[in-house]
Protein backbone atom coordinates (compact mmCIF):
# COMPACT_ATOMS: atom_id res chain seq x y z
CA UNK A 1 0.00 0.00 0.00
CA UNK A 2 1.04 3.80 -0.78
CA UNK A 3 2.43 5.58 2.16
CA UNK A 4 -0.64 8.14 1.75
CA UNK A 5 -3.12 5.52 1.82
CA UNK A 6 -2.21 4.50 5.11
CA UNK A 7 -1.70 7.84 6.39
CA UNK A 8 -5.56 8.80 5.06
CA UNK A 9 -7.09 5.45 6.87
CA UNK A 10 -4.83 6.21 10.16
CA UNK A 11 -6.32 9.81 10.13
CA UNK A 12 -9.64 8.25 9.41
CA UNK A 13 -9.16 5.99 12.44
CA UNK A 14 -7.80 8.47 14.57
CA UNK A 15 -11.06 11.01 13.71
CA UNK A 16 -12.99 8.36 14.77
CA UNK A 17 -11.95 7.09 17.57
CA UNK A 18 -11.84 11.09 19.09
CA UNK A 19 -15.69 11.02 17.92
CA UNK A 20 -16.95 7.88 19.47
CA UNK A 21 -15.07 9.71 22.85
CA UNK A 22 -16.86 12.70 22.65
CA UNK A 23 -19.85 10.99 22.39
CA UNK A 24 -19.20 9.01 25.48
CA UNK A 25 -18.88 11.99 27.70
CA UNK A 26 -21.69 14.02 26.05
CA UNK A 27 -23.60 10.89 27.62
CA UNK A 28 -22.75 10.68 30.92
CA UNK A 29 -23.11 14.80 31.24
CA UNK A 30 -26.53 14.63 29.79
CA UNK A 31 -27.34 12.11 32.07
CA UNK A 32 -26.45 14.14 35.20
CA UNK A 33 -28.24 17.25 33.56
CA UNK A 34 -31.36 14.42 33.17
CA UNK A 35 -30.77 13.79 37.12
CA UNK A 36 -30.33 17.45 37.94
CA UNK A 37 -33.06 18.74 36.25
CA UNK A 38 -35.51 15.77 37.46
CA UNK A 39 -34.28 17.18 41.19
CA UNK A 40 -35.65 20.65 40.61
CA UNK A 41 -38.56 19.98 38.01
CA UNK A 42 -42.02 20.84 39.01
CA UNK A 43 -44.51 18.07 37.51
CA UNK A 44 -47.88 17.74 37.12
CA UNK A 45 -49.91 15.41 36.02
CA UNK A 46 -52.56 16.42 33.13
CA UNK A 47 -55.59 13.48 33.54
CA UNK A 48 -58.50 13.10 35.22
CA UNK A 49 -58.92 13.18 38.86
CA UNK A 50 -59.88 9.42 38.53
CA UNK A 51 -56.36 8.84 36.22
CA UNK A 52 -54.34 10.49 39.08
CA UNK A 53 -56.51 8.85 42.20
CA UNK A 54 -55.08 5.48 40.32
CA UNK A 55 -51.74 5.74 40.38
CA UNK A 56 -49.19 8.93 39.88
CA UNK A 57 -45.48 10.08 39.87
CA UNK A 58 -44.37 10.93 43.22
CA UNK A 59 -45.00 14.20 43.96
CA UNK A 60 -46.41 15.46 40.57
CA UNK A 61 -49.61 18.11 41.14
CA UNK A 62 -53.06 17.45 39.76
CA UNK A 63 -54.07 20.13 36.74
CA UNK A 64 -56.02 18.38 34.22
CA UNK A 65 -56.04 19.14 30.98
CA UNK A 66 -59.52 20.24 30.77
CA UNK A 67 -58.48 22.86 33.53
CA UNK A 68 -55.83 24.27 31.48
CA UNK A 69 -58.05 24.47 28.52
CA UNK A 70 -60.45 26.95 30.59
CA UNK A 71 -57.43 28.97 31.73
CA UNK A 72 -56.27 27.42 34.88
CA UNK A 73 -52.30 27.88 35.55
CA UNK A 74 -49.74 26.03 37.30
CA UNK A 75 -48.60 28.01 40.41
CA UNK A 76 -45.11 28.64 39.72
CA UNK A 77 -43.73 31.78 38.05
CA UNK A 78 -43.41 31.33 34.27
CA UNK A 79 -39.69 30.31 34.15
CA UNK A 80 -40.47 27.33 36.26
CA UNK A 81 -38.91 24.61 34.84
CA UNK A 82 -42.09 22.35 34.63
CA UNK A 83 -42.77 18.76 33.05
CA UNK A 84 -46.23 17.47 32.63
CA UNK A 85 -47.53 13.91 31.44
CA UNK A 86 -50.70 11.71 30.78
CA UNK A 87 -51.52 8.80 29.80
CA UNK A 88 -50.25 8.45 26.40
CA UNK A 89 -48.47 11.48 25.61
CA UNK A 90 -51.56 13.37 23.69
CA UNK A 91 -52.52 15.46 26.36
CA UNK A 92 -49.57 16.05 28.02
CA UNK A 93 -48.08 17.55 24.59
CA UNK A 94 -51.49 19.71 24.20
CA UNK A 95 -50.79 20.83 27.88
CA UNK A 96 -47.29 21.93 26.72
CA UNK A 97 -48.86 23.81 23.39
CA UNK A 98 -51.43 25.76 25.86
CA UNK A 99 -48.90 26.87 28.11
CA UNK A 100 -46.30 27.96 26.03
CA UNK A 101 -48.68 30.24 24.67
CA UNK A 102 -49.76 31.53 27.48
CA UNK A 103 -45.89 32.57 28.54
CA UNK A 104 -44.42 29.18 30.25
CA UNK A 105 -40.76 29.48 28.83
CA UNK A 106 -39.42 26.40 30.78
CA UNK A 107 -42.18 23.43 30.02
CA UNK A 108 -40.74 19.78 29.44
CA UNK A 109 -43.20 17.22 27.60
CA UNK A 110 -42.52 14.38 29.71
CA UNK A 111 -45.01 12.04 27.81
CA UNK A 112 -46.95 9.45 28.88
CA UNK A 113 -46.73 8.25 32.51
CA UNK A 114 -45.18 4.99 31.17
CA UNK A 115 -41.94 6.98 29.91
CA UNK A 116 -42.18 9.27 32.79
CA UNK A 117 -41.53 5.98 35.00
CA UNK A 118 -38.44 4.97 32.32
CA UNK A 119 -36.94 8.02 32.99
CA UNK A 120 -36.76 6.72 36.63
CA UNK A 121 -39.95 8.58 38.41
CA UNK A 122 -41.18 6.76 40.99
CA UNK A 123 -44.95 5.55 40.98
CA UNK A 124 -47.37 6.20 43.62
CA UNK A 125 -50.35 3.83 44.10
Amino acid sequence: MKPWIIAVIFLLVLAGVAIASQRRGETHVLSEAKNSTQEKLVIYDVRTPEEYAAGHVENAYLLPLQDIQKGIRPAEPTDTAIGVYCRSGNRSREATEILRKAAYTNITDLGGIGDVQRHGYKLIR
